[in-house]
C-alpha cells in the first residue's frame, strides 16, 4: 500500500463512525489506490483516490499544481484533502475516464470547455517554467526511425518538422496539463475534470487539446469541431487555432508514440493498463493520419510520411 490506512483514516474529513477500505487501482507496486469509505446505512463509496509516483519530483509537481489550482479557484480537478508520507490525497469527483466511453457531444464540449478554463487560469507552477518554447517542442531531427520510418521519409519530413516547431513555437503556451490523452479525462453525467499533474506546468496549450481530440478516436469533423470550439472558449481565431491544433497533433503523436515502448514496460504484468495504453495507441496512430485542418504544413507533412 502507498500509504498505512490508519494513517489516511487519521487524517481524512470523515463523518463519525465511517471506515474506509484501500483498494489498488493497478496490478503493479506503485499505482494509485482509492479509499472506499464506508458508513452505517449507506451503500461504500470511493471518496479518494491516493497517488505517488515512484518518481518523487513527479509526485511533489502533482500536489504542488493540485494546490496551485485550488488557489486560483478551479473546481474541475480533484481537491488535494492530505499529504500522507509524500502521496497525494485527492478527492474523487465520480465518472469515468472517457478513454473507457463514447461520450455524447455535450460532454465532449464540457471536456474542451474544462481545457480551456485550465489554459487561462493565472497559475505558474511545474515543470519547464523559464524553457524557451523552441526548446519545448520538437523541430526536425526527430528520431522518426524508431517510427519504422525509412530514410527518404525521414529526409522529406525534416524541413516540414522544423516549420511545424515554428509554427506551434507561436501558438499560445502556459500552463499544461503536459500528458493529456483521455485517459486523464474524469467524465461524470454532466461535468469534466482533468487529473494527474504529475507532468504539468509550461509548455504548448494545443498539445494538451490535440492529445486530447487524437486519443478519443473521433472522427476528423468532431475534431475540428471540438477544436474551433476551444477557440472561441479562448477568444482565438477559430479556423487558425483549428489548424495549429491539427498541425500540433501531429508533432505531440510522434513523442507519444516515441515514449511507447517505455510506457509498456513500466506497467508490464498490469494487463488492464496495458490494454488502456493499447487502445490510446490505436486511436493516436489512426487518428493522426486524417486530416482535421488545413494548415499547409500538416498536409506537406503527411504527405512526407504517407504518401
Amino acid at each position: 500500500m502507498l500509504v498505512d490506512p490508519a494513517r489516511l483514516l487519521a487524517v481524512l474529513p470523515l463523518p463519525s463512525g465511517a471506515s474506509i477500505e484501500v483498494e489498488p487501482l493497478g496490478l503493479l507496486p506503485g499505482s494509485p489506490e482509492q479509499v472506499v469509505v464506508i458508513q452505517s446505512g449507506q451503500p461504500p463509496a470511493v471518496r479518494f483516490v491516493v497517488r505517488r509516483s515512484p518518481d518523487r519530483e513527479r509526485s511533489e509537481n502533482n500536489i504542488a499544481v493540485l494546490e496551485a489550482l485550488e488557489r486560483a479557484g478551479f473546481n474541475n480537478s480533484p481537491r488535494l484533502a492530505a499529504v500522507v508520507d509524500g502521496a497525494a490525497v485527492e478527492t474523487y469527483p465520480g465518472g469515468l475516464p472517457a478513454l473507457v466511453l463514447d461520450p455524447p457531444h455535450e460532454l465532449l464540449a464540457a471536456a474542451i470547455d474544462c481545457l480551456a478554463t485550465l489554459h487561462t487560469l493565472p497559475v505558474r507552477e511545474g515543470l519547464r517554467w523559464g524553457q524557451d518554447p523552441l526548446d519545448v517542442v520538437p523541430g526536425a531531427g526527430v528520431p522518426l526511425f524508431r517510427l519504422g520510418f525509412t530514410s527518404e521519409e525521414r529526409l522529406a519530413a525534416d524541413p516540414f518538422l522544423a516549420a511545424a516547431q515554428q509554427h506551434i513555437s507561436g501558438s499560445p503556451f502556459g500552463f499544461v496539463q503536459g500528458g493529456l490523452t483521455a485517459a486523464h479525462m474524469l467524465l461524470t453525467e454532466s461535468e469534466a475534470f482533468v487529473f494527474d499533474f504529475e507532468s504539468s506546468g509550461f509548455g504548448p496549450q494545443l498539445f494538451d487539446v490535440a492529445g486530447l481530440l487524437l486519443s478519443l478516436g473521433l472522427p476528423p469533423a468532431a475534431r475540428r469541431d471540438l477544436a474551433l470550439r476551444y477557440a472561441r472558449r479562448r477568444a482565438l481565431d477559430p479556423p487558425t487555432t483549428a489548424d495549429l491544433v491539427d498541425l500540433a497533433g501531429l508533432v505531440w503523436a510522434f513523442q507519444w508514440q516515441l515514449e511507447l515502448p517505455r510506457r509498456l514496460i513500466e506497467n508490464m504484468g498490469d494487463d488492464p493498463a496495458i490494454t488502456s495504453i493499447r487502445v490510446l495507441a490505436s486511436r493516436i496512430e489512426e487518428s493522426m493520419r486524417l486530416p482535421a485542418g488545413e494548415h499547409a504544413t500538416a498536409s506537406r507533412l503527411r504527405s512526407a510520411l504517407w504518401g
